[in-house]
């Protein structure tokens, strides 16, 4: 059976409980035929296909061609974008939304850390904000799947059913849950994943750009250490995560291009790890080291490993701007480069590109990338605050409380309807 590709027409509110049901009855019937899974056409997204996932890999014709496609103004947010998602037409083109108020749901693949509590935080806030102006309905319905993928397909189909108008998915897996998406998107809700790449088409990614960020990072890092024969050592995050192959991939591009020496360690995103693999790799490594590259939450226990080992310690960049990487950097003394990239920030991009949508814009494209603002010696002052400490489990957020300003979308959406606006209280944001 082929692919069903006939959109249904977006549902009247009080009648998305029924036709959701209908909905899912035709995709018990595709599944079967081995339809419903993401599209994995290779063209470029002007052919009115979609890009593959590539992570790890090199830059493909289709890559360059939809680099090309892209308006000049984010082109070098999307460099190496292949190696976290997928670059194509809108989904959503022919999707039309209700009227307001609208349901907004969050479904979760995992809410046990302070990095997601985070996130939720942020998204309740924004609701409650938007319920004020009679955008919203029912406050946030919130799901959490432990990690679980056919648990959260299960739960997003739940919510379709229950009358979500908005759905925001946090960092799902890269594959397991497209025909979930299907069935949301033909049942006319809006589906917008956030802070990960996918596999899956039918959705709206709001991201930043991973491979500019670890390319940005390793400049800094290049420009620290200068022309040195020493050895630059990358701190490596999960092994096959399209977020940590991309930011990788960004780095040792910079690296390669300076001719300089790399070695890895891969700390797996664990601290614990990460401080063990830096003390093993001193333990046989006692000339000079050159400095270190952060892949994430590296930076406070690599400084620790050099500590213990009585080692001087080189240049160490940082990434997601954790509050203890800045206490660490205030302590130390030590110059230091890195992002706001906590999950807060993440959410309000999120909300940003849905409001656009819900106020009739339509996106260019399927992903949304934007670039992180940059934390350096400049105005680390804006970003630490006195009750940061090597233990807090907080991230830094955008200063103005936004990581890229309103008009950073305009070139990536049609349309001239007006979004929308909240305070996402970035600022406000406890340190612990």
């Amino acid at each position: 059976m082929n692919r069903l590709t006939t959109r249904l027409p977006r549902p009247r509110r009080g009648k998305k409980v029924a036709l959701a049901a209908t909905v899912l009855g035709l995709l018990v019937a595709l599944t079967a035929c081995g339809g419903l899974s993401a599209d994995d056409g290779d063209d470029a997204a002007g052919t009115g296909a979609y890009t593959k996932l590539n992570t790890g890999g090199k830059e493909s014709a289709a890559d360059k061609e939809a680099l090309d496609a892209l308006p000049e103004s984010v082109r070098d947010t999307y460099a190496g974008f292949w190696h976290a998602t997928r670059v194509g037409p809108n989904p959503y083109a022919d999707w039309e939304p209700g009227e307001a108020p609208y349901k907004f749901c969050y479904s979760s693949a995992y809410q046990g850390n302070s990095w997601r509590q985070e996130g939720l935080t942020v998204a309740k806030n924004i609701v409650a904000q938007l319920e004020k102006k009679g955008v919203a309905k029912g406050g946030l319905t919130v799901s959490d799947a432990n990690n679980n993928a056919s648990l959260q397909a299960t739960q997003i189909t739940s919510m379709v059913q229950k009358g979500c108008d908005v759905i925001l998915v946090m960092q799902p897996p890269t594959v397991g849950v497209c025909k979930a998406f299907d069935t949301a998107q033909k049942a006319g809700t809006l589906v917008v994943v956030m802070q990960t790449g996918t596999d899956c088409t039918n959705v709206i990614q709001s991201d930043f750009g991973a491979y500019d960020a670890g390319k940005k990072s390793a400049e800094w890092l290049i420009d620290k250490v200068g022309d040195t024969k020493d050895t630059v050592v990358m701190c490596d995050g999960i092994p096959g995560v399209a977020a940590a192959e991309a930011r990788q991939a960004g780095a040792a591009d910079a690296f390669k291009k300076a001719g300089l020496k790399v070695d890895h360690i891969t700390g797996e995103w664990t601290t614990s790890t990460i401080k063990s693999q830096m003390l093993s790799y001193l333990s046989t490594h006692q000339g000079n080291i050159a400095g270190v590259w952060d892949g994430g939450v590296c930076a406070v226990p690599v400084t620790q490993a050099f500590q213990q080992a009585d080692r001087d310690l080189p240049p160490v960049t940082g990434f997601e701007g954790a509050c203890s990487w800045l206490a660490s950097w205030k302590q130390t003394g030590a110059d230091s480069f890195g992002f706001a990239g906590g999950a807060g920030q993440g959410v309000n991009e999120a909300f940003r590109v849905s409001l656009r949508m819900l106020a009739g814009q339509k996106p260019k494209h399927n992903t949304l990338l934007y670039p992180l603002a940059q934390i350096d010696g400049s105005n680390v002052d804006q970003y630490y605050k006195s009750g940061m400490k090597l233990s807090s489990a907080c991230n830094a957020q955008p200063v103005d409380g936004e990581s890229v300003p309103a008009s950073y979308y305009d070139d990536l959406f049609t349309g001239s309807g007006e979004p929308e606006t909240f305070d996402a209280g970035l600022a406000e944001l406890p340190v612990k």
